[in-house]
Formats: C-alpha cells, sequence, structure tokens
C-alpha cells in the first residue's frame, strides 16, 4: 500500500515542485525553442518556469522563450509582451564553462553588454 502511495505522489507532484532552481526540459534538443510563461532570474541567468508547448503560452500577455546549447546552457532568452518581442539575452561561456557575457537587447534594438567577470568584482 506505502508503495502505491509513494507512485501516486510522485505522479501527482510536478517536478518543478520537487526542485527548486533553475528549470530545464526533460530532454534537451541544442538550437530548440522551450517556452514559459513564467521565468526568474538566477545569477544574472534569465531561466524558464515550468516548460509549456507554445500554444499554450501565446495565449497569456507574456511569455518567454529560451534555446540551449550542447552542454544545457541557455545561449538565448526572450521576452514577448502580446506577441512583440521586448527583449532578448544572449549569453557566451569560458572554456571552463562559467558565464563570461550577456548581451541584452530591448524592443528598440539599443544592446547593453554585461560581462559577468566585472559583475563578480564588484
Amino acid at each position: 500500500m506505502r508503495t502505491v502511495i509513494l507512485y501516486l505522489l510522485l505522479i501527482l507532484v510536478s517536478p518543478s515542485a520537487i526542485c527548486e532552481g533553475k528549470f530545464q526540459p526533460y530532454e534537451i534538443k541544442p538550437g530548440a525553442s522551450y517556452y514559459s510563461d513564467e521565468y526568474s532570474v538566477q545569477n544574472g541567468i534569465s531561466e524558464l518556469g515550468e516548460e509549456k508547448n507554445f500554444e499554450e503560452v501565446y495565449q497569456f500577455y507574456n511569455y518567454y522563450e529560451a534555446v540551449f546549447d550542447a552542454d544545457e546552457r541557455i545561449v538565448t532568452f526572450k521576452a514577448y509582451k502580446r506577441g512583440d518581442l521586448e527583449f532578448s539575452e544572449t549569453y557566451s561561456y569560458n572554456d571552463d564553462g562559467n558565464p563570461a557575457k550577456k548581451i541584452v537587447r530591448d524592443s528598440d534594438g539599443t544592446e547593453t553588454v554585461i560581462n559577468f567577470r566585472d559583475r563578480l568584482s564588484e
């Protein structure tokens, strides 16, 4: 009986409720887009909330898109407001895998470059 209850709990509780922190899809395909209707910022990097399909998030006022690389790191993050691009972030990483630079572009095309090395020295 305990085993049945445990299995039911595992089915009913979503993985995002069990694991706090950044969300990643179960299987990441490099270059593919993943969507959510929420996001958070962890150590200067935007992270998707619970993954949803495009049709599901498009109906919301705001939605977010992330593209991962082969090492399962976010390389592009985009925020949309009513289907229009609000801002985008492009990330590059050092050889050791740590974030090196973030380029933020707003809806007007204005770019802001953030060097993570500089942020660590503040």
